[in-house]
C-alpha cells in the first residue's frame, strides 16, 4: 500500500517527509516547522498526537519507554494476571483499532476462562485490515498479519477500486453496532 499512497500524494502535488517529528506550527503564517528546522507550507495539516501510556501506569511502574510492555500473543503483563490492550500496549502491532480489538477479544478469553477457573488458549492473531480512500469513490485495502511469519509482517495489498467501498461500509457499520449499539 506505501507504493499506492506515494503516488496518490505525488499525483495530488502532496510531499511527503518521512522519518520527522514536527516540532512547531505557525498558523498565523501557514506553515509546520520540522525537527530539522525546514518550513513545510501547508493548506491543511492533519496531525496525530504522540501516544503513550497514560501517566497513571508509569506511576503503578507497568511502563518501559513511554508504553506498557506486554505479551504479543496474550497481551498479560510482567505482573501475571494484569493485561495492557489498545494504545498504551507495547505488542508488535500498530496502534489502530482493528488490533487493539483483536487484541481485547484474546485478553477477554483468558479473563473469562480464569472466572470460570479454567484456561484459554486464544491469543492475538495480529491480523488486520486497513481501508483507504484515494477518491472517486475507489477504496484500497491491505490485510496484514503481524504474528504468523518469523520474517516480518506479511500483507495483501488489494488495488483501489469501487467495489471495495462495501467491504469497507461493512466493515465500519458492523464495528458502531459492536461497539456503540448504532
Amino acid at each position: 500500500m506505501s507504493r499506492a499512497l506515494l503516488g496518490a500524494f505525488a499525483e495530488r502535488g502532496i510531499t511527503f517527509t518521512p522519518e520527522r517529528l514536527l516540532r512547531r506550527v505557525d498558523s498565523a503564517r501557514r506553515v509546520a516547522i520540522l525537527d530539522d528546522g525546514r518550513e513545510v507550507p501547508y493548506d491543511l495539516l492533519l496531525g496525530v498526537p504522540a501516544i503513550r501510556a497514560p501517566r497513571v501506569l508509569e506511576g503503578c511502574g507497568l511502563t518501559a519507554d513511554g508504553f506498557v510492555p506486554v505479551d504479543p500473543k496474550t497481551l498479560e503483563t510482567r505482573f501475571p494476571g494484569v493485561y495492557a490492550v489498545g494504545d498504551c500496549a507495547r505488542q508488535g502491532t500498530p496502534k489502530a483499532g482493528v488490533f487493539a480489538e483483536g487484541a481485547a477479544r484474546a485478553v477477554a478469553a483468558s479473563l473469562i476462562a480464569r472466572l470460570r477457573g479454567g484456561t484459554s488458549d486464544a491469543v492475538h492473531r495480529g491480523t488486520g485490515s486497513c481501508y483507504i480512500e484515494f477518491g472517486a469513490g475507489r477504496i484500497g485495502r491491505v490485510d496484514i498479519d503481524f504474528f504468523s511469519n518469523p520474517a516480518g509482517p506479511v500483507g495483501i495489498y488489494h488495488e483501489p477500486s469501487v467495489a471495495l467501498r462495501e467491504g469497507k461500509e461493512a466493515f465500519g457499520s458492523s464495528r458502531r453496532a459492536r461497539w456503540f449499539g448504532l
